[in-house]
């Protein structure tokens, strides 16, 4: 039986929305993955067979001004016509919205024991010369989380709903629905395997293909790094005290990442104490 060719062109979400496409569906075959933050406009070419070849391409929306080219949303709908399905990258971040990026100018994020990821509460604490444990403190006061983040879970649907004006494929009615019963996401951008099945679902009816809801991967794609949820934000879900992490080492100006590892908060800020002591103009300089 011929194989249905697919492509599938996003971010770190896209590896797992491939391998589930083609467990739930035996025709299927994935013959290209194009990560859009890994890409250059001058490695078109790499990938401009498998386009041509497909019979579909399953692509996040890319935006006009992206710097790689030939991965934005309009340029595959102009090249290829009726072969793009488009879908958004799912971020809700009303699980976890003390959470960020900080930005090194020049050279990618600032890494600590959440890999790319820093915690407002725990920046703000190091800023204002807190100890270790009022930090803590601030982490779990729910007043005070609920203060500054308490809308985070209805603004969050509320812009991902707005951008799936502009997909083929929409998923927010389900979170809406499940998120009070079950974490659908582990940091803002990395969805639990219940929630990616459940897109690829829709994906596949869509295209007008079978879906074999049976057949999944064996484990969590997404879920190396788990920071706790805020207390703030009213979700009535197991609450877990300790991060799920990886290991830190700081040697001078680098840090290096290494095997995954669990955090209880005060070794977690502990660690981040050190990397903002030794980024000090950075930290500063950091809006929040």
């Amino acid at each position: 039986m011929k194989k249905i060719k697919v492509v599938v062109v996003g971010n770190c979400q896209a590896r797992p929305i491939a391998a589930l496409l083609e467990k739930m569906n035996d025709q299927i075959e994935v013959t290209k993955i194009a990560i859009v933050h890994l890409l250059k406009t001058e490695q078109e070419n790499e990938y401009k067979e498998a386009f041509e070849d497909a019979d579909y391409i399953i692509a996040q929306l890319v935006a006009p001004n992206y710097p790689c080219e030939f991965v934005r949303t309009d340029s595959l709908k102009e090249k290829y016509e009726g072969k793009v399905t488009t879908i958004v990258n799912l971020f809700f971040n009303g699980y976890t919205p003390d959470w960020m990026y900080i930005r090194i100018p020049g050279k990618g994020t600032l890494k600590g024991p959440m890999a790319d990821y820093h915690n407002k509460t725990i920046v703000e604490s190091w800023r204002k010369g807190l100890t270790h444990s009022e930090a803590g403190e601030f982490l779990f006061d729910v007043e005070y989380n609920a203060d500054k983040y308490g809308g985070s879970v209805r603004e969050s649907l509320f812009e991902l709903k707005s951008r799936e004006e502009n997909a083929d494929v929409i998923i927010s009615d389900y979170i809406s629905l499940k998120m009070l019963n079950k974490r659908l996401f582990f940091t803002f951008n990395h969805p639990s395997l219940e929630l990616l099945q459940e897109y690829c679902k829709r994906i596949l009816e869509v295209l007008l293909l079978e879906a074999n809801m049976i057949k999944t991967l064996n484990k969590e794609p997404l879920n190396s790094l788990v920071p706790i949820l805020n207390c703030g934000v009213g979700f009535n879900l197991p609450f877990d005290k300790d991060y799920k992490g990886l290991e830190v080492q700081i040697a001078d100006d680098n840090i290096l990442l290494g095997k995954r590892k669990r955090y209880d908060p005060i070794d977690m800020i502990s660690v981040f104490y050190q990397i903002y002591s030794a980024n000090s103009e950075l930290i500063f300089s950091v809006k929040l």
